[in-house]
């Protein structure tokens, strides 16, 4: 099934570049808060390739999002190699338009680069046909231990990450959104982490206005 192009009339709904934008940034200012005094830093970014095979120079992939522990946020990076590094992504998200399978070469790249949970984010999947049987859905959750193996949801706009202590949510278009909380359940809206724009708008609600006394 060729993959869904998307459509101009759908404004931010197909606008993945914020979307990643947005995570990443999310993604940071979550790790910076949370991330015990004296534990290894923790980078999230995009757009870096990462190689993977000292012997192939085209065994690469590049994430739409990655996070790296044990290196920080200082260094300029413009690729990595990660047989020099000695360190590999904890988490691989990354953005599709269209169904992939374990044996797709998007999936093979990420189990050879040695992630240890792949998120697949499908923000196109409800314009799939209804009798498609790709099955596609928002957010696909791979998690690498022995093997490459997919794992159940139980919402299928619901990813639990429990290594790093927090929920990917699908909440509509383009909006992927981080929650904080154990796995165990989903967390309430509460543990929405929010966005930049929302600290300052609430930090603008709690302030009096000017000339108030």
């Amino acid at each position: 099934m060729p993959a869904l192009e998307p459509r101009s009339d759908l404004g931010e709904f197909c606008a993945l570049q914020w979307t990643r934008t947005e995570l990443c940034r999310l993604l940071r200012d979550f790790f910076r808060a949370t991330r015990p005094t004296g534990a290894p830093p923790v980078r999230v970014g995009t757009d870096l390739p990462f190689y993977y095979d000292p012997t192939d120079k085209l065994a690469r992939f590049t994430p739409d999002v990655y996070v790296l522990e044990g290196l920080g946020e200082e260094e300029v990076l413009r690729s990595f190699r990660v047989w020099e590094r000695g360190v590999r992504p904890s988490l691989l998200i990354h953005l599709v338009d269209s169904a992939v399978a374990p044996e797709d070469g998007l999936l093979m790249h990420c189990a050879r680069l040695g992630a240890e949970d792949i998120v697949l984010f499908d923000p196109l999947s409800s314009l799939q046909p209804a009798a498609s049987p790709c099955g596609r859905r928002p957010l696909w959750h791979y998690h690498q231990a022995d093997g490459l193996t997919l794992q159940t949801q139980e919402h299928p706009g619901r990813v639990a990450l429990p290594r790093h202590g927090l929920w990917l949510c699908h909440r509509g278009g383009a909006e992927l959104r981080l929650y904080a909380g154990a796995a165990d359940a989903f967390p309430s809206e509460a543990a929405c982490w929010p966005t930049s724009e929302e600290q300052l708008l609430a930090l603008r609600s709690r302030s009096p206005l000017p000339g108030a006394t």
